[in-house]
């Protein structure tokens, strides 16, 4: 039997981001748009706003995070002699997490929408 045909079930990541996506407020106060309907696949732009939030988020934590080990292990004469490698690190890794936790978000809504629109096939 086709894999692709198999009855989809969110895990707890997925539940927790649906729980998130399913708040009309969320839509309209952080997305800035009007919720689609639970059964429309959405494209990243949606999803833009809370790639926004979450790299700014990252870079916050990663530079406390890191920063506070490289002064911890070399000091402050450390930090500066590193700092453009620190900062292409803490970038890098930044929009990589905030990229990933957008993924997870459309990825989520879009993998429901497909069930959903199975369903009403059937």
């Amino acid at each position: 039997m086709s894999n692709r045909f198999q009855e989809w079930t969110p895990n707890s990541l997925e539940k927790k981001c649906l729980k998130d996506l399913d708040s009309p407020e969320n839509w309209q106060n952080i997305l800035k748009t009007p919720r689609p309907s639970s059964h429309e696949q959405q494209t990243w732009r949606p999803f833009w706003r809370i790639y926004a939030i979450n790299i700014a988020l990252f870079l916050v934590v990663f530079a406390f995070l890191f920063g506070s080990l490289e002064i911890g292990f070399s000091g402050f004469d450390g930090l500066r002699e590193d700092f453009a490698i620190f900062v292409v690190f803490v970038g890098v890794m930044a929009t990589g997490f905030a990229a990933y936790v957008t993924y997870l978000y459309r990825r989520s809504w879009n993998r429901r929408a497909k069930q959903i629109s199975r369903d009403a096939d059937y």
